[in-house]
């Protein structure tokens, strides 16, 4: 499923907690500083806690980082570059902490939101989010990346843990939800 841009309806306005801003987050502290070479997109994985981020992370990059079945393993920043990209071509990928929502509750969901709302001086705006959605529990995902969709990025939807949901007597039709 790959949405595109979405845009809000005529005379509704962005909540002011979720436009982008140009000064650094009280997040950005806690990160360290990597400047980003011009013309290399940044791709972020972002999803709810659990979901199988890292373990997708570390598919793409071919990097090890920390895996777990716990909340807040990823809890610093984990970036790699994509394997297999084109001759020539640089990719970054960024393995955000997990998160329910655009409301952070917490230190490593602020850090999420902020790289999604391009509040971080040292990151580009993101070329293009990944959302990994466990299968297996489509349902409680979904919120989170409805509103992901409605930032206005470039967005793909990565279905994971499709065993789970399959042993667990769960049937997604791909094809209709990639039609939503």
């Amino acid at each position: 499923m790959t949405p595109g841009p979405t845009s809000l309806p005529a005379g509704s306005a962005v909540p002011s907690h979720l436009t982008p801003r140009t000064e650094p987050s009280p997040a950005a502290a806690a990160q360290p500083s990597t400047k980003v070479p011009a013309g290399v997109p940044l791709v972020v994985l972002t999803g709810n806690p659990n979901c199988g981020k890292t373990t997708v992370f570390n598919a793409l990059t071919g990097l090890r980082a920390k895996v777990g079945n716990y909340a807040g393993v990823t809890v610093e920043r984990k970036e790699g570059r994509l394997q297999g990209a084109p001759p020539g071509m640089k990719v970054r990928l960024l393995d955000l902490p997990g998160t329910y929502s655009l409301s952070p509750q917490s230190l490593d969901e602020q850090i999420a939101r902020d790289v999604l709302l391009n509040r971080l001086a040292e990151l580009p705006a993101p070329a293009l989010v990944v959302v990994v959605v466990d299968a297996s529990n489509l349902q409680r995902n979904l919120y989170y990346t409805t509103q992901i969709i409605e930032l206005g990025y470039p967005t793909l939807i990565a279905l994971n843990m499709m065993d789970v949901a399959e042993a667990n007597g769960h049937h997604i039709h791909v094809e209709k939800l990639a039609e939503a």
